[in-house]
């Protein structure tokens, strides 16, 4: 599940997730920076970032 705060790879690029990028319900689902990913058939990438200690 995507939150805000999340970052992802869209587009082959980083992003940072934020509450106004998400959208719940409607005609085409839940989207992402206003992309469906074709109603949920391919897979959001997330991104994890680990820190070095």
């Amino acid at each position: 599940m995507i939150r805000a705060g999340d970052t992802v790879q869209h587009n082959g690029e980083l992003r940072t997730v934020c509450k106004s990028d998400l959208k719940y319900g409607g005609f085409m689902g839940t989207s992402l920076f206003g992309d469906s990913y074709r109603l949920g058939t391919v897979p959001v990438q997330l991104v994890r970032f680990r820190h070095a200690v």
